[in-house]
């Protein structure tokens, strides 16, 4: 009877570790960072654009206040160069989650940015 019972026991503690293992394998994951999925747009949002290059290149935006990394900086940085780092711009794109987000709760304002448009705000011109 005792063997029965450490048999049940061993088989009952391997199905639950078994299931712990692979009850979360099946989960797709959503995408984040700049191949993830678009969750909202900009349409000529008021900011600060801030670069040293194309690989270091981000808006903080007014209103919202967030912090949008520019995932096409290279393809537009044509428009961009156009700006003086630390100028107030209008941007407009499509936004979607950083992957900080999922590391910590500090980086809920944090975005990827898909610029389409930049420009200087009417006022400016």
């Amino acid at each position: 009877m005792k063997k029965i019972r450490k048999r049940m026991s061993a088989v009952v503690m391997v199905t639950v570790l078994a299931l712990a293992f692979t009850s979360g394998a099946c989960k797709k994951e959503k995408k984040c960072g700049c191949d993830g999925e678009i969750k909202f747009d900009l349409t000529e949002v008021p900011g600060t654009i801030y670069y040293q290059d194309t690989k270091f290149t981000y808006f903080i935006s007014d209103g919202i206040y967030s912090y949008f990394t520019l995932c096409n900086a290279e393809e537009m940085w044509d428009k961009i160069k156009k700006f003086k780092t630390g100028e107030h711009v209008l941007v407009s794109g499509g936004v979607g989650d950083d992957c900080m987000k999922q590391v910590s709760a500090y980086a809920y304002n944090n975005y990827v940015l898909h610029l389409t448009e930049i420009k200087l705000p009417p006022f400016r011109k």
